[in-house]
């Protein structure tokens, strides 16, 4: 036995590396919103989107999704990636099933200490859904850990892991399917369902704390129970590893949980999809009668894996996480070394990392470092006019007197400017309303409480003989409402353009300013991934007998739930974008005014020239300094902003 030297540390110190990087970047959020207040620059709608960047920054979590049949080492593998900081398996496992019902696992810091809550079974009778109750903590069953005490802990996940017998008629209204269930050696007529239908587990651990987040799911039957699984939680997870044991390769029930519910997630630009074959020391026999090349032997599997998932190579990552935890328990880095958890370890680290600070990149702090970019142009022509007006008042007094004069005027005239940019302004801002009014009517509140409304009375008459149909007939609905409201917000960006024309040429001049845009095809896209991801629940419920009405009626509201997310979240975009695409503009104009003012009332001051030579270039003198001390701190702050690459 050897003590580790840590080699799998990637994962934590990428993690530790973004978050670290999160934190920089809010800090100097923070600070520019602190200097726009102290300026006299700030706006309600220019504070919105900060606020809305910061937001972003903070809250950022990385998801992580473990899928797979039981007993494919799911739950190992979770203790084999947390394991390395407790020196000790977090999660008891056992052979069979372990996860008897989905587990998240996180760091709640609002917490007294370690706990898990229980949501009772019973639950799925009600038509309230597993997000609401996760708001309704008088619901859940609470359990304090303590991680000092491994009895404690085992107590703890026994209780997680807990089964009740029931009836087979009671199973089915619960939504089970009979042919997954165990039946009862005692009564006849009953089966084993879980005793409980979600778990929260919060433990304080250096990844869970740094932003990481797990799911595990117990198999196929649970992902067809809880629509919101596969609905909501899964498409959210930025790296899915889907589990499989290389003792058996990928079986039929292996398939049927990724035609089903993952493979239509590889598409997702937000989503890492890896293929994991646990398990593989299993592969490793000393007393075999045939002993075979364990390492050619994962290669035909890691290739045959990939080719039966259309995968890539690189995807499908052989490793134990029976060694892997082992490893951390005994201090055994050549036991780590097999079990190859650090290739899983790395690819995290690289894609999940990365992928996530890319998307904060391109849409959050692009969007900040634009509008530092617009408060640096506007202080260097600040400090522009206050060098030429130094450079005046150190000419001679004939000259300061008629330069004044024209000075006077070129102030004036940049106000009647001014005055018509204001303008150019307030018009844009009627017509975007009018395009604002016209969203509200194509995608309100009122339409899609009609789509869900009209696909109720559709699916109540079509119980017998279709409600797949009705299912499909409301997305058309939908998508019909996001084209229209597509085609609103390409007429309103064509308007926005004109008036950042008519605003350039007000200012004779081209100011590098980036006009907003907003996707609406991504949210019809959306529509079309949860049509397919909710193609398994259609097709089970494509006509219903009476024991299914109530099992379908939690699958349709689950399936509403995140149609509504999407199509409010349309909304929300494209509302969000009439109100603030002129936000930039209207912050130039804003620093614009009061520039104009400031050099109007020097202007006004300057009738007694020669008693104010000296005052004045002393004044003009500290404005210069102080301009160059907040150019030097927005220089800063966009230094600080500027992007890195996590390595």
């Amino acid at each position: 036995m050897t003590q580790v030297v840590r080699t799998g540390d990637k994962l934590l110190t990428g993690i530790q590396a973004f978050g670290a990087w999160k934190l920089s970047i809010a800090s100097e959020i923070k600070r520019y919103r602190l200097w726009l207040h102290e300026q006299g620059l700030s706006s309600v709608d220019l504070d919105d989107r900060l606020a809305r960047a910061l937001r972003a920054f903070t809250t950022d979590r990385i998801l992580l999704a473990f899928v797979g049949e039981f007993s494919r080492g799911k739950t190992e593998l979770i203790n084999a990636i947390l394991g390395r900081h407790y020196k000790m398996r977090l999660f008891p496992t056992r052979i069979g099933r372990t996860t008897m019902c989905p587990t998240e696992v996180f760091y709640d810091p609002q917490a007294n200490g370690p706990y898990i809550k229980l949501l009772p079974i019973q639950t799925r009778s009600s038509a309230i859904a597993l997000s609401s109750y996760r708001r309704q903590l008088e619901h859940w069953a609470h359990l304090d850990l303590d991680l000092s005490n491994t009895q404690s802990i085992q107590r703890a996940f026994e209780e997680v892991a807990k089964t009740r017998e029931v009836t087979i008629q009671v199973a089915e209204s619960l939504g089970f399917e009979i042919q997954f269930l165990e039946s009862s050696s005692k009564k006849a007529g009953y089966v084993h369902i879980p005793a409980w239908r979600h778990a929260l587990i919060n433990i304080d651990h250096p990844l869970l704390r740094m932003g990481l987040s797990i799911i595990d799911t117990p198999g196929l039957n649970a992902l067809g129970l809880e629509p919101e699984l596969t609905l909501s939680f899964l498409p959210e997870a930025h790296a899915l590893l889907f589990v499989l044991s290389a003792d058996c390769g990928v079986t039929a029930s292996d398939f049927a949980i990724w035609n089903n519910h993952v493979k239509d997630l590889a598409a997702r630009s937000n989503t890492a999809l890896y293929a994991i074959i646990n398990k593989i020391d299993l592969l490793e026999d000393e007393d075999a009668l045939y002993p075979i090349d364990v390492q050619e032997a994962l290669n035909r599997l890691v290739r045959f894996s990939a080719q039966q998932l259309h995968l890539p190579v690189e995807n499908v990552l052989p490793l134990s996480a029976r060694q892997g935890a082992r490893s951390f328990v005994y201090d055994d880095n050549d036991l780590y070394e097999s079990s190859r958890l650090a290739s899983l370890e790395d690819a995290l680290a690289t894609s999940v990392i990365t992928s996530r600070q890319k998307a904060l990149k391109n849409v959050n702090l692009k969007e900040v470092i634009e509008i530092v970019d617009t408060s640096l142009q506007t202080l260097s022509e600040k400090r522009s006019a206050l060098q030429k007006e130094y450079d005046l008042f150190n000419r001679n007094e004939k000259d300061v007197e008629v330069e004044l004069v024209g000075l006077t005027r070129l102030v004036r005239k940049e106000q009647e400017k001014h005055n018509q940019r204001l303008g150019v302004l307030q018009e844009g801002k009627i017509v975007l309303e009018q395009h604002l009014g016209r969203i509200n009517e194509l995608v309100g509140s009122e339409k899609l409480d009609w789509h869900f409304n009209r696909a109720k009375e559709s699916m109540a008459n079509a119980m017998a003989f279709g409600a797949a149909a009705a299912i499909g007939i409301f997305f058309q609905g939908l998508k019909l409402d996001l084209r229209r409201l597509r085609d609103e917000m390409d007429g309103a960006e064509q308007t926005a353009k004109k008036i950042y024309q008519r605003y350039m040429q007000q200012i004779e001049q081209q100011l590098e300013i980036t006009q907003a845009t907003v996707d609406i095809e991504q949210y019809i896209n959306e529509f079309t991934e949860l049509e397919k991801q909710a193609a398994p629940y259609k097709n089970r419920f494509g006509s219903l007998m009476a024991n299914q009405e109530k099992v379908f009626d939690h699958f349709f509201d689950t399936l509403a739930r995140e149609a509504r997310r999407v199509y409010e979240k349309a909304r929300e975009e494209a509302a969000r974008w009439c109100k603030q695409v002129l936000v930039p503009l209207m912050q130039q104009t804003l620093e614009a005014k009061k520039r104009i003012d400031d050099q109007l009332k020097r202007l006004d001051h300057l009738q007694m020239i020669d008693a104010t030579r000296d005052t004045r270039l002393i004044e003009i003198k500290h404005q210069l300094e102080e301009l160059a001390h907040q150019e030097d701190f927005l220089q800063e702050v966009a230094f600080c902003l500027q992007p890195v690459e996590l390595s």
